[in-house]
């Protein structure tokens, strides 16, 4: 082989390579492409020649992007035989925070029909990653300034201590002026009984004598009819000793509570307050009777509030086990609910309480709001979970009214035992014991 034909294959190799080159780099392909036009606000840095991605696979790559007005034109060429319906969502996507950008296509129902070439499209903004962590600082900062005392969260907080402060203190002044009295009536009632006691004992060691014919007694009583009227007297003295002590059980066995139920709605931006007196009678069995949303009617609501304000609660509650049922009215109107410890005999867990409770199962109506009106249709169905902090104060949330505006509570549960109401209820039974 001579130089120049040496020379000539050299030249024709190089060509071949240049030329392969050139169509590599230049992004040339034998793949037949249609276009489409997404106008955006803001493409968020997206750059030329980046891949179209339908539902994650890559079915094209971007030929242009330009200014026309005030929108961002960019021209997609999408792969021949690739369909994409009229109602897919067109938006800017990314590999990873900092990864590269690419043209997310969120594919469409069949039903809205295909798109065809050259159509207009309109893509959803979206948000850089530089705005993006501007809001939330700004967001962070914000919160920061309202728990440390520049916003309505403080202001709420400090309205709630406020109003903890002065129940407990017309608690306490309560209890400091009943105690003496209650005091004196359990003292007289522990007397009254341990005499019964020794009455009891007394009669019972007399009729025996008496049945046995023992003594003085027996002899006064040889003959039948005086020894079956002593006896039938004897008997009376020791019923009506058990009936007093009966009474004297049924005033000590009474159980009262006072619970106070603090209730934050974000949304509406506004607080309600439940207030009433559990009663239980025996173990097992308890009644409640109170306020429900209790607001003052003169104040003015800083957001939307559907909750019907100042009712009342009057429900049966049975306690078995890890379950308390109740049932009776509910903020005004025939309810049940049902509260469950799933870890009741986790000694570690069993502060935790789940909640459902149904209401309102008739309703059909509309509530106004300010401006703004809404109609109700649907029961009232709440879900929730409890904690209990202590014996006093448990915390938790609620998504209220399900079936129709599903809005979140924050809660609070401060409940107290008052022994003289308990005393009280249970004097007043007395009334209602057989003569």
């Amino acid at each position: 082989m001579n130089g120049e034909t040496k020379v000539g294959l050299f030249v024709l190799v190089g060509s071949v390579l240049f030329g392969t080159a050139i169509f590599l780099l230049g992004d040339y392909s034998f793949q037949k492409f249609y276009p489409v036009y997404a106008e955006f606000t803001d493409v968020a840095g997206l750059p030329d020649k980046a891949i179209v991605k339908l539902s994650g696979v890559e079915v094209g790559k971007i030929k242009t992007i330009s200014l026309k007005d005030d929108k961002v034109i960019v021209e997609l060429a999408v792969r021949v035989g690739v369909k994409i319906y009229k109602n897919a969502k067109f938006q800017v996507g990314s590999t990873s925070m900092i990864g590269s950008k690419f043209l997310q296509v969120d594919q469409g129902s069949p039903a809205a029909g295909v798109l065809e070439a050259g159509a207009t499209v309109h893509g959803e903004e979206a948000l850089a990653l530089d705005r993006a962590m501007a809001r939330a600082v700004n967001s962070l900062e914000a919160l920061v300034g309202d728990i440390r005392g520049n916003g309505g969260l403080a202001r709420d907080l400090n309205a709630i201590l406020k109003n903890l402060r002065e129940v407990t203190a017309n608690v306490n002044e309560l209890v400091s002026a009943t105690q003496p009295h209650a005091e004196k009536i359990m003292e007289r009632a522990d007397s009254i009984t341990a005499k019964l006691d020794a009455i009891l004992t007394k009669t019972d060691a007399i009729v025996s004598k008496i049945n046995n014919g023992e003594g003085v007694a027996g002899a006064l009583v040889s003959d039948t009819k005086m020894k079956d009227n002593v006896s039938a007297a004897v008997t009376n003295l020791r019923d009506a000793s058990a009936s007093a002590k009966d009474a004297l059980g049924r005033i000590s066995g009474f159980r009262t509570y006072l619970v106070w139920d603090y209730n934050y709605e974000p949304l509406a931006r506004s607080s309600k307050n439940n207030f009433g007196v559990k009663i239980s009678p025996r173990p097992g069995r308890y009644y409640y009777l109170g306020g429900a949303n209790m607001v003052n009617t003169k104040d003015k609501a800083r957001g939307t509030d559907y909750e019907v304000r100042n009712t009342v609660d009057a429900q049966l509650g049975w306690e078995f086990g890890a379950f308390d049922l109740y049932a009776g009215v509910v903020r005004g109107s025939g309810g049940s609910g049902v509260r469950w410890k799933p870890f009741y005999n986790n000694s570690k867990w069993d502060r935790i309480s789940v909640l459902a409770e149904a209401s309102e199962f008739t309703r059909n109506r509309v509530i106004k709001r300010g401006a703004s009106s809404r109609h109700f249709n649907d029961p009232r169905y709440d879900v929730g979970v409890d904690v209990t902090v202590n014996k006093y104060i448990s915390a938790g949330v609620r998504l209220n009214d399900m079936a129709e505006t599903r809005r979140v509570n924050y809660t609070t549960r401060l409940i107290f035992e008052d022994k003289d109401i308990a005393y009280l209820f249970g004097f007043a039974t007395l009334g209602s014991m057989k003569k």
